[in-house]
């Protein structure tokens, strides 16, 4: 499992996507992806909040990836952009939903 940090991986996801969508985070997940580890990128913009907002929220999800590394078997690229309720969310709600989000992609 890996951070997308590049200009040009976050571009070929936008160009071809499959777009899922919670009450914290919108998910997009790249179609016929070639890649054979996950990878996921984290989008804030600043609807969210202050630079000090929106990187609390990116320290949180990469926090997340990082202690369920071994769990998550799956393959690809995709993005997750906060909304701005992420902002506002504690510690727990934004792992459960995305805790929630990787079972139901897990499934498909």
């Amino acid at each position: 499992m890996r951070f997308i940090t590049s200009t040009r991986e976050f571009q070929s996801i936008y160009q071809n996507y499959t777009k899922f969508s919670g009450n914290l985070f919108i998910y997009l997940i790249e179609n016929n992806s070639s890649e054979e580890e996950f990878a996921v990128g984290i989008v804030t913009s600043k609807k969210v909040g202050k630079a000090v907002r929106r990187n609390k929220i990116k320290r949180r999800v990469k926090s997340f990836f990082r202690e369920n590394r071994a769990q998550i078997s799956a393959k690809g690229k995709m993005i997750i952009i906060a909304k701005p309720a992420a902002a506002d969310a504690d510690w727990q709600e934004i792992k459960k939903e995305l805790h929630d989000f990787l079972e139901k992609i897990k499934t498909k």
